[in-house]
């Protein structure tokens, strides 16, 4: 079997501060390119760029940002040969309170949380809700009350979760108080479903979106993978849960993915190389890539810069496919969602990664 090899760069990381105002895009480009097409892009694009390496953060605010439009003029013949996946952080903290607090209890029930993408559709509903009838400090508490107990998770810390889930249920009507009081009641269940002892929180990031972006690989080409990233990334930290996932001994299935969609494991990556950014073009051409995406998909890229990423568009940002965790009208089209008929996808992913189930959590 040939091999495909992929080069992957990220933009926005802040660790887990999720809530960091600054950069609220998390953003992983891919694309299946050799350094030496890499490089004669970046040269043309950017022809009086200096320094060692083309870095997006040095292009955005300086002279060379025209050659961005240069640069995108290119995409036209990646349309299929480059990804970028994105992560809206605030809304992923949303879906992280979602899957800890609301679906364990609804699993348990007999109903099939994640069928068809439902949870993500359940979390468009709670955000729609929640930035439509409620005022808009009540999601911004509730997202700074849950990332204060999933970076520091204690009795103490679930403690005043629990109470202030409380108190937001009580002073909220409808159509917004049903999502508190669920909430609640998972707060209040939580050590039902979890080893708080063992919990590490849910502020995961760059693993989660690796995945997701081999996952449309998957999903598009037969070949092995070969995946090349930039050695500065954290995302390794989480390397013996990436080589659990990627592995070639995974039994071979469909697992559904969090937009309803599925993906054929093992999702064969047989290799996973950190080189210096510096030495590949490949890595800086994602780099420049997943900068733009980040812009793009910040919602404070306005006036005049959102007008020129509009030309980008225009001029060939438009060829590039791109998923993602960020809120969508997109809704539950049945509530409760359908009952379980087999292991739901947290189960299969608990048999992918340890090969037996009834651990993950």
């Amino acid at each position: 079997m040939p091999t495909r090899t992929i080069y992957f760069d990220e933009s926005g990381f802040t660790g887990h501060n999720l809530l960091d105002a600054a950069q609220p895009i998390f953003t992983v480009a891919s694309a299946a390119i050799t350094d030496e097409r890499a490089e004669v892009i970046l040269i043309e694009a950017f022809p009086d760029y200096q320094g060692p390496e083309f870095k997006f953060k040095n292009i955005w605010n300086t002279n060379n940002r025209p050659g961005l439009l240069r640069f995108v003029a290119h995409l036209a013949a990646f349309e299929d040969l480059a990804f970028i996946y994105m992560i809206d952080k605030r809304f992923a903290v949303l879906t992280k309170i979602v899957d800890f607090l609301i679906e364990p209890y609804i699993t348990d029930a007999g109903y099939d949380f994640y069928d068809d993408g439902f949870c993500w559709k359940y979390a468009n509903y709670i955000h729609f809700g929640l930035t439509q009838f409620a005022p808009p400090a009540l999601l911004d508490a509730l997202l700074k009350t849950y990332q204060a107990f999933s970076r520091n998770p204690t009795p103490g810390t679930l403690a005043t979760l629990r109470s202030s889930l409380k108190i937001m249920a009580a002073s909220t009507e409808e159509p917004v108080k049903i999502f508190f009081e669920q909430m609640e009641l998972g707060a209040r269940l939580f050590d039902r479903y979890n080893n708080l002892a063992k919990f590490k929180g849910s502020d995961e990031l760059q693993t989660t979106a690796m995945i997701a972006v081999v996952a449309h690989w998957r999903q598009r080409y037969s070949e092995d993978f070969a995946v090349v990233h930039d050695s500065s990334s954290n995302f390794l930290r989480s390397r013996d849960l990436w080589q659990r996932i990627t592995n070639n001994n995974v039994p071979k299935q469909k697992h559904r993915l969090g937009d309803g969609t599925f993906v054929e494991y093992p999702l064969r990556v047989v290799a996973t190389q950190a080189v210096n950014s510096a030495d590949s073009r490949a890595i800086q051409f994602c780099d420049v890539l997943a900068g733009i995406g980040t812009r793009y998909f910040d919602p404070r890229t306005v006036e005049g810069n959102r007008e020129f990423m509009d030309s980008l568009v225009e001029a060939g940002l438009r060829h590039i496919s791109y998923n993602g965790i960020r809120p969508a009208p997109v809704f539950p089209d049945r509530i409760p969602p359908k009952r379980l008929s087999g292991p739901d996808t947290v189960d299969q992913m608990t048999h992918i990664i340890f090969g037996r189930h009834n651990e993950l959590r």
